[in-house]
C-alpha cells in the first residue's frame, strides 16, 4: 500500500471514529445527571414528541427541556470553536491562534451583553446572538489590522491576550454593576457553562455557527494557498484581503454563537485543530470538518464531566477545558517548538 493510500485510510477512519464519538458523547450527555435515565426513557421521550405515546413522564420533561438542548448546545458550540480555531490559525498563519487567545471570544461576550440590553424582556435571544457575532467580527478584523504591524506571531498572541483580559474585565464590571436577572452571571461569561441553555437560545445560535462554518469551508482551498505565504498566494490568484475578510467574519459569527450559548471558553479552538492537524495534515477543508466533530466531542464530553465529577456541585466547563487543554498545549509546544 502506497503512502497516499495509507493517509487516505487514516483520514477515513478518523471521520468514522469522530462521528461515532459524537453519537456516544450525545448519549452519555442524555444519560448522565441527577435524575436516573436509561435508553428506554430516551426512546419513550422520542415517542411522546412524535405523538406515538401520550403517557408523559418526569424523565420526558427532564430530557426534552434540560438535557437535550444542553447536549446539542455543547455540540454546536464545540463545533463552532473548533472550526473557528482552524480559520484563525489559517488566516493569521499562526498555529497558536485561538478565539480566546486573540480576544475574539471576550469581544463576543461584550457584544452579547449589549444585545441583551437591546432585547425587550421576554424577547427572542436572536438580537443577543447577532450582537455577539458583531462583537466577535469587530475584534477579529481589528486583530487583522494589528497583525499587519506586528512582526512576530508571538507578539500577536500577546496583544490578543491583553485585549482579551481588558474586554473580560469590562464585561465583568458591566455584569456586576447591572445586577439584573436577565443577564447571565459573571461566572458564566468568564468560566462558561451550558446549564442555562434553552431551545430559543439554541435556535438563535445555530444559524450563526452554520453560516460561519460554511464561510470557512468555502475558502478552505484558498487558506491552503495562503499557507505558502501572502506573496505566493497573490501570485496564484488569491485575493488575500477578501479571503481574510470572509474568514474572520465567519469566525466572528461562529464564536458569537458559541459564546451566546456557553460563555467564554478557551482551548477548544486551539487544542482540537492542533491534535487533528498532526494526525491528518493541514488541508483546511478537511481540517475544518474534522475539527467541528472533534470540538463537538470535546465540549459536550467535558460538560458531562463538569456536571458529574463533583455532583451535585457543577464545575464551570471552562475550568475543565483549561485543566485539560493547558497540559496538551504545553506538550505540543515542547514536542514541536517551531509551531
Amino acid at each position: 500500500m502506497t503512502e497516499p493510500d495509507r493517509h487516505h485510510g487514516r483520514v477515513l477512519r478518523t471521520y468514522w471514529l469522530l462521528a461515532l464519538g459524537v453519537v456516544a458523547v450525545s448519549l452519555l450527555g442524555l444519560l448522565a445527571g441527577s435524575v436516573a435515565v436509561d435508553l428506554a426513557d430516551i426512546w419513550h421521550m422520542v415517542e411522546v414528541r412524535l405523538g406515538i405515546a401520550d403517557d408523559e413522564r418526569l424523565t420526558d420533561s427532564v430530557l426534552w427541556a434540560i438535557r437535550l438542548p444542553r447536549v446539542l448546545a455543547g455540540l454546536v458550540a464545540g463545533a463552532g470553536l473548533g472550526v473557528a480555531g482552524v480559520a484563525l490559525q489559517g488566516s493569521f498563519r499562526n498555529r497558536m491562534a485561538d478565539p480566546h487567545l486573540v480576544g475574539v471570544a471576550p469581544a463576543a461576550g461584550l457584544g452579547a451583553v449589549a444585545g441583551i440590553a437591546l432585547t425587550p424582556a421576554g424577547g427572542t435571544p436572536l438580537i443577543m446572538m447577532l450582537m455577539a457575532g458583531a462583537g466577535g467580527i469587530a475584534l477579529a478584523l481589528l486583530m487583522r489590522r494589528i497583525a499587519e504591524n506586528v512582526p512576530e506571531s508571538g507578539q500577536l498572541i500577546l496583544v490578543g491576550i491583553a485585549l482579551g483580559f481588558a474586554l473580560l474585565a469590562l464585561l465583568g464590571a458591566i455584569v456586576l454593576a447591572w445586577d439584573s436577572p436577565r443577564v447571565p452571571t459573571f461566572r458564566f461569561w468568564v468560566f462558561g457553562g451550558l446549564s442555562g441553555v434553552t431551545w430559543s437560545t439554541l435556535g438563535a445560535a445555530v444559524p450563526l455557527v452554520v453560516l460561519g462554518g460554511a464561510g470557512v469551508f468555502s475558502v478552505g482551498r484558498s487558506l491552503d494557498v495562503l499557507a505558502l505565504g501572502e506573496d505566493e498566494a497573490r501570485h496564484l490568484g488569491v485575493d488575500v484581503s477578501r479571503l481574510r475578510l470572509v474568514t474572520l467574519s465567519s469566525v466572528g459569527l461562529m464564536v458569537g454563537g458559541a459564546v451566546g450559548l456557553a460563555g467564554v471558553i478557551g482551548f477548544v479552538g486551539l487544542v482540537v485543530p492542533m491534535v487533528i492537524r498532526g494526525w491528518v495534515g493541514p488541508a483546511h477543508r478537511r481540517l475544518a470538518v474534522l475539527s467541528a466533530l472533534g470540538g463537538a466531542i470535546a465540549l459536550a464530553g467535558l460538560d458531562v464531566v463538569a456536571r458529574t465529577v463533583a455532583a451535585p456541585v457543577e464545575i464551570p466547563v471552562g475550568l475543565i477545558t483549561a485543566i485539560g487543554g493547558a497540559p496538551v498545549l504545553v506538550w505540543f509546544l515542547l514536542r514541536r517548538p517551531r509551531w
